[in-house]
């Protein structure tokens, strides 16, 4: 299943791992956006009991604070096991690592997150850990 939002592409694989991607024609990420895509994921997290895994593609290196807000104000949905974050671009993947870094410092019991290069190489990482539960 694809959903196309507003600046976002949302595809559900194997009814198990979502895909978030933002749009090529959209140069920052607004308000209206990511509140669409995080309720869209709330939406799919909720279609079936099955645990779910999140691949979130990191395109721009600046998101405004606001924005930020909208994604870290929803606690992570208590169906996703693990995320796998995606990005080319090396500065992207170093910030995303320090921010990772501090994240596991204040978050007890969080899930996994890793950073790929690929998008095939992180649904097989976040496969791997969903097939383990199985």
């Amino acid at each position: 299943m694809e959903y196309n939002l507003k600046e976002f592409i949302i595809s559900f694989l194997e009814e198990r791992i979502i895909v978030l991607e933002q749009k090529e024609s959209i140069d920052r990420m607004s308000i209206e956006g990511a509140t669409e895509s995080v309720e869209q994921m709330i939406e799919l997290c909720d279609i079936n009991d099955n645990s779910k895994a999140v691949v979130f593609h990191i395109r721009s290196l600046y998101i405004k604070k606001d924005v930020m807000r909208v994604f870290s104000s929803h606690p992570t949905h208590k169906k996703v096991t693990c995320t796998g974050l995606v990005s080319p671009s090396f500065l992207a993947k170093n910030i995303a690592s320090m921010l990772l870094k501090m994240r596991a410092r204040f978050m007890e019991d969080d899930i996994p997150v890793k950073i790929f290069s690929t998008e095939k190489e992180a649904i097989e990482w976040v496969g791997s850990i969903l097939g383990a539960e199985s």
